[in-house]
């Protein structure tokens, strides 16, 4: 079962309360071949000990401390993502945050549907959701098969759907925000004929809360500016190309927004088969 085992990078700080729901989310996968690799990124809370106390029960998971960092910065979770690549041993890597969440059947079947198109890399779709009732708000998914074009243009490659060969992450994550965008860019630009199918099912589940990242809204355009810029655009390339970015940011939110899901969170998780997703209009 070698071939089949996924390794699951998950970084945290101070995310003691979410640290449960992520654990449990990963033990009640149907396909039992992972590990998962909690990286510690200097938590102040009793993230670690949960950690250590699961990883007793369960050798299955490893909890990680990240190195120190260059320069002593405190910012993104590109570095200890790094730091789980460079300890990772499986074929296969995926990724989930500490404050997400996936369906119990997500790596049976994505393993499935890589194995049935000899994929080496491929996406789901996933729903929203926040604190106040844990009900689902919409659903997103992306292009059914995409490429370097498509990703000039916009980032369709959600993270906690992710789940690609190691060696296609093996240069890391470099030090900005938006870390994933870039690393997308120099992937499909090294491999042009690289190709991401995929799996129009409900298999993730991305909790809103104002911890979020993405959460800031305003610094996002300066963000994916920067992101061109390290890709190699020049100033007005990069400036110019954040219109194409943000009409597709406007896209997303508005198909979504025709899109709800009046559906709970504990309903989604359990259905089986997973709930499969119509393109969006």
């Amino acid at each position: 079962m070698e071939e089949h085992r996924v390794s699951i990078i998950s970084p945290y700080r101070d995310a003691a309360p979410f640290l449960p729901g992520l654990m449990a989310s990963v033990l009640a996968h149907s396909h039992p071949h992972w590990e998962l690799l909690l990286i510690d990124d200097g938590s102040n809370d009793a993230g670690p000990a949960l950690a250590a106390e699961a990883a007793d029960a369960d050798a299955r998971i490893r909890p990680l401390q990240a190195p120190p960092r260059p320069g002593g910065s405190r910012g993104g979770p590109w570095w200890p993502r790094n730091h789980g690549l460079a300890q990772a041993t499986a074929p296969w890597v995926a990724f989930l945050d500490a404050d997400d969440l996936w369906h119990p059947r997500k790596l049976e079947r994505q393993l499935a549907f890589h194995q049935a198109a000899g994929l080496a890399i491929s996406v789901t779709g996933y729903g929203r959701f926040g604190a106040e009732g844990l009900r689902l708000a919409d659903w997103r998914l992306p292009p059914a098969r995409f490429g370097y074009s498509t990703l000039q243009r916009f980032n369709v490659i959600p993270m906690l759907t992710l789940l690609a060969r190691r060696e296609l992450l093996a240069a890391g994550f470099q030090p900005c925000p938006h870390e994933d965008y870039l690393c997308w860019l120099d992937l499909f630009r090294r491999q042009p004929s690289l190709r991401c199918h995929t799996l129009s099912e409900l298999l993730a589940f991305y909790r809103v809360h104002p911890g979020n990242l993405t959460g800031a809204r305003w610094s996002m355009p300066l963000w994916t500016y920067r992101v061109y810029r390290a890709h190699g655009a020049g100033r007005l390339a990069s400036a110019a190309a954040l219109l194409p970015w943000g009409l597709g940011q406007a896209s997303v939110a508005l198909r979504s927004r025709r899109h709800p899901l009046q559906l709970a969170l504990d309903q989604a998780l359990a259905l089986d088969p997973p709930l499969p997703l119509p393109p969006p209009d």
